[in-house]
């Protein structure tokens, strides 16, 4: 028995055709696409920002925050957050001389600190790099070195 081409099949292949026959014009009456005028801007990001912990908790501006698990922000001030780079001043405890501090003694030492790198989640944005300087060079020789610290950032 042959087989017969049904109406339906036969009616969108004469449609598909159409299409792809219009489509292979496309552009291609004076030489392609012409393109005029500048390049639209790019918006730039007005939601909440964060900034995660070394144990992924989230934080807007914190006043004290764990950067790494040795060594803790105390009194940071911050000077635009929100913008693709904010700065603070604060002093950091670093939990690293542990075993160098005489009495367990915990230093602190003024530091300046910068988040960069903003990520852009689905309904807000993360600083993903800080770095820590010290006030007086060079910190302490027990000192972890936070001078390029990646931070956490949710997965998209």
């Amino acid at each position: 028995m042959p087989r017969r081409r049904s109406v339906l099949g036969a009616s969108l292949t004469a449609c598909l055709l159409a299409c792809l026959a219009c489509l292979t014009g496309c552009g291609a009456a004076d030489g392609g696409v012409r393109v005029e005028g500048p390049a639209p801007s790019r918006i730039p990001w007005s939601g909440p920002v964060y900034v995660l912990d070394w144990k992924s908790l989230a934080w807007q501006h914190p006043d004290v925050m764990d950067l790494t698990g040795r060594t803790v922000l105390y009194g940071v001030e911050w000077h635009g957050w929100g913008s693709p780079r904010a700065t603070a001043t604060a002093t950091v405890v670093d939990f690293a001389c542990a075993g160098g501090c005489p009495h367990h003694d915990y230093k602190g030492f003024p530091v300046s600190i910068a988040f960069s790198g903003l990520v852009e989640r689905q309904y807000a944005a993360y600083y993903s790099r800080a770095s820590v300087t010290p006030v007086r060079q060079p910190a302490p020789g027990w000192a972890e070195d936070t001078s390029r610290v990646r931070l956490h950032v949710p997965k998209p």
